[in-house]
């Protein structure tokens, strides 16, 4: 693409059709014939355009190769999502500057790549443009403006991740509540065994306590009276040997 190409020349250049003649171009562009001779003049030079006039025949326009490739990365251009470049054009204009010089001013960037901008913007309706007398005044459409006020919308790949994502936590959370319905149920049969063994086991170490009380009553019971058979003893003896 010529490096040099500005808003106007692109204008003209996708007017152009191939029974365009020179004579009647200033029509179709809203201009004079010394205008639009200028801006044939301009696309001729930047090798977007070739002229054939054999007199007394009207002067025929032929696209060249390069200015197809133009035409052809514009209109690629144009299915593009919104980027900041363009929302920040759109922020201009919203301020008043309605001027390819003042535009230019504004962003900051070459004529080219506001060039293609524009185009882009206009063809998908952000933008209304007005060429006439070589020159093109520039407006927001509605569609532009209400863009401006909602500020600059997400690129179409981070909503379908945003939306990917929920969608995502979804299905993890599904899985696990899937798990959680299933999981009691299988804890239920093994909480079962336990909870009919638990009874036993208590009853069981109940058992062995009275049976060690009881073992440790008889242990006394057999200590008290071996005491005091050796008390009767010890008195038995003594009286024996008082007699």
């Amino acid at each position: 693409m010529a490096e040099d190409l500005n808003f106007i020349d692109l204008i003209a250049l996708s007017r152009i059709k191939p029974e365009t003649v020179v004579e009647k171009f200033g029509g179709l562009i809203n201009s004079s014939f010394f205008d639009a001779s200028n801006i044939l003049g301009s696309l001729n030079q930047k090798g977007l355009i070739t002229f054939t006039s054999t007199f007394p025949e009207q002067g025929a326009i032929t696209i060249t190769d390069l200015g197809k490739q133009t035409l052809q990365e514009c209109a690629e251009k144009a299915k593009s999502d919104l980027d900041m470049l363009d929302f920040t054009i759109l922020t201009q204009l919203s301020g008043g500057k309605r001027g390819l010089v003042d535009l230019a001013g504004a962003v900051n960037v070459r004529q080219r790549d506001l060039a293609m901008h524009l185009y882009k913007l206009a063809e998908q309706q952000y933008i209304s443009y007005d060429l006439r007398n070589g020159n093109v005044d520039i407006s927001l459409t509605e569609k532009g403006f209400l863009q401006v006020k909602s500020g600059m919308p997400k690129p179409q790949q981070a909503q379908a991740q945003a939306q990917a994502q929920p969608q995502g936590q979804e299905q993890a959370q599904a899985e696990p509540q899937t798990q959680q319905a299933s999981t009691p149920i299988e804890q239920a049969g093994q909480a079962q065994p336990m909870q009919q063994n638990t009874p036993q086991t208590e009853g069981q170490a109940i058992e062995e306590q009275l049976i060690k009380a009881k073992k440790r009553s008889i242990y006394m019971i057999i200590g008290v009276a071996v005491v005091i058979i050796i008390i009767v003893i010890a008195l038995i003896l003594i009286e024996m040997k008082v007699l």
